[in-house]
């Protein structure tokens, strides 16, 4: 019994989920090509067929991608050419450049000339498979092309890993914490960081490291997601003395310009290639790109001080965000100036929050006032409990390997196009 499908415009972006290993669409497909497809990944292992997409896609005309594809470890995108062999060859071009060295193209087509197989693999086809679509092939391509995937998921992703910074309300040293948490893990730990300050104005990262105004933002890096390479990155970044990197944000006034979800994923996952850890000091004012920028957190770290009014926030934002899928398992929470004489206790927050604190720094707000006007972070070698909480904490991440991609389940559900 063939399978019926639902043919629509856009693939439909779905709620997080658990990272594919190769998730597999079609471009113009037949039911034929669905069927064929979704038989052949439910014999592979890690394999998702996500949908498809009805229309070609060229530069005029290009869809908003999910993140089950901008997230997947590989894609294999099977572009049926029958309908318009041009077209076709376009959209084979065109994804490309936008998935990179992340996609394979499979040609399905009735054609066996010469000259057009040619065009195919000129415009980056990996494989051809003839009409009527033999699923035994077809099985074996998407095989062939996950070993190739998870091959090159451990060659390029390393050990990057994107941790986000949000303060539960204003005041709460956010900033500083990702400050000087990126100088240890520099300084102490050797290790590649980029620290980006994502606050489209009057961020104060630059401030806290005494660094002077830089031509280029994360906004403007995000435009340019898709030209994203290693001379373009450089032309971004500031480089601090201690050898950590940065990427600060305006110090005028500015609007509001959120990147795209699919521009922040790619920029994401470009920089785990580049960095060690990628330090993302954030806010929760930004409604577009917190999804998106969380999706590819390895953690996200939540700052409050222990005092009723940011608590209060901080259970509020915690039920809010519980809602959202696979949050709680990446959720650390920080407390920052903490005193044996808080008015609210360790035992309380845990308790309303129903979640552990993983740091607690002990307060230094006359030391780090007068290290932000020096423009200087706090030294490491100053003795106290502030640095000594510090580095415990950069001690914990740097010792941590990042996880690994691990092949997800195949789902009995598929998600098609709006």
């Amino acid at each position: 019994m063939a399978t019926s499908v639902v043919v629509k415009d856009k693939l439909a972006a779905p709620a997080p989920v658990e990272q594919i290993v190769q998730a597999v669409f079609s471009v113009c497909g037949s039911e034929e090509v669905a069927a064929a497809a979704i038989e052949a990944v439910s014999k592979v292992e890690g394999s998702e067929f996500i949908g498809q997409f009805q229309e070609y896609i060229s530069a005029d005309k290009r869809p908003q991608f999910p993140d089950s594809l901008l997230n997947a470890g590989g894609c294999v995108a099977l572009i049926d050419c029958d309908r318009d062999h041009e077209l076709a060859l376009q959209t084979m071009e065109r994804l490309q450049q936008i998935f990179s060295n992340n996609l394979k193209l499979v040609a399905i087509t009735s054609k066996t000339d010469t000259e057009f197989l040619m065009k195919a693999m000129r415009a980056g086809c990996d494989d051809v498979i003839h009409r009527p679509v033999d699923k035994g092939l077809l099985e074996s391509a998407l095989r062939r092309f996950q070993k190739g995937h998870v091959a090159a998921a451990f060659r390029s992703q390393g050990t990057g890993k994107v941790i986000s910074f949000y303060g539960v309300k204003g005041g709460v040293g956010t900033t500083t914490m990702a400050v000087h948490l990126a100088m240890h893990l520099v300084k102490k730990h050797h290790k590649k960081v980029l620290l980006i300050d994502h606050k489209h104005e009057l961020g104060h990262v630059a401030l806290h490291l005494g660094l002077k105004e830089s031509v280029y933002y994360f906004d403007e890096l995000l435009r340019n997601a898709e030209r994203l390479d290693a001379e373009l990155l450089d032309g971004f970044v500031t480089r601090h003395g201690s050898g950590l990197e940065v990427i600060p944000s305006p110090d005028t006034c500015a609007p509001v310009q959120e990147g795209t979800a699919e521009a922040i994923a790619r920029v994401m996952s470009y920089l785990r290639t580049r960095y060690d850890f990628i330090l993302v000091d954030s806010s929760l004012e930004y409604t577009d790109s917190f999804t998106p920028i969380t999706a590819a957190s390895d953690e996200v770290t939540l700052i409050c001080t222990p005092d009723v009014a940011a608590l209060r926030d901080l259970v509020r934002r915690t039920e809010h965000l519980g809602l959202v899928n696979g949050f709680h398992e990446k959720l650390k929470i920080v407390i920052n100036r903490s005193t044996s004489d808080d008015a609210v206790k360790s035992e309380d927050i845990v308790n309303a929050v129903r979640l552990p604190i993983s740091v607690s720094i002990p307060n230094n707000y006359l030391g780090l006032v007068r290290a932000l006007n020096e423009g200087e972070p706090v030294s490491l070698a100053q003795r106290g409990s502030f640095t000594l909480a510090i580095s415990q904490w950069a001690e914990r991440l740097a010792y941590v390997p990042s996880a690994t991609m691990t092949s997800a389940k195949p789902k009995k559900r598929f998600l098609f196009g709006f």
